[in-house]
């Protein structure tokens, strides 16, 4: 279903980060931008795999196969080229869109959303009607 799906990950110095070594704040917030936008492009591409397949074995073998072209590229040189290997997942994800997304019956959208709507609050519960006690 995705196989030209181009995930990425981070830059060098991500590692560095780990050790504990600073690196310039600009360089940080970048990178955390970065990491942010990869994981919304996998969590989005298996969201949309979701409403692709129906049965859980087709399901569960589509998500290693995404995770395998994402760990594929995780170890890229430069925030630059990986900047494009996003762009490049986004713009194949979204020609990859589901006409009729899978939506939770629940959600906004789904099929039994505001079904059964709460009370209003003016409207009381009386659990000992009829026994008041007057």
């Amino acid at each position: 279903f995705f196989q030209g799906l181009a995930g990425s990950c981070a830059a060098p110095s991500e590692a560095a980060d780990r050790r504990g070594t600073t690196t310039n704040m600009a360089g940080s917030e970048a990178l955390l931008a970065h990491r942010t936008r990869v994981m919304r492009l996998y969590r989005n591409s298996l969201k949309q795999m979701m409403s692709w397949a129906i049965q859980r074995s087709l399901i569960y073998e589509e998500f290693k196969n995404i995770r395998s072209q994402f760990e594929a590229n995780m170890n890229v040189p430069t925030l630059g080229e990986a900047t494009r290997l996003v762009e490049a997942g986004e713009k194949y994800l979204a020609e990859k869109a589901h006409p009729d997304p899978y939506i939770v019956p629940y959600y906004y959208g789904g099929s039994a959303y505001h079904r059964n709507p709460p009370f209003p609050k003016q409207i009381s519960i009386h659990r000992d009607f009829g026994r008041e006690g007057y």
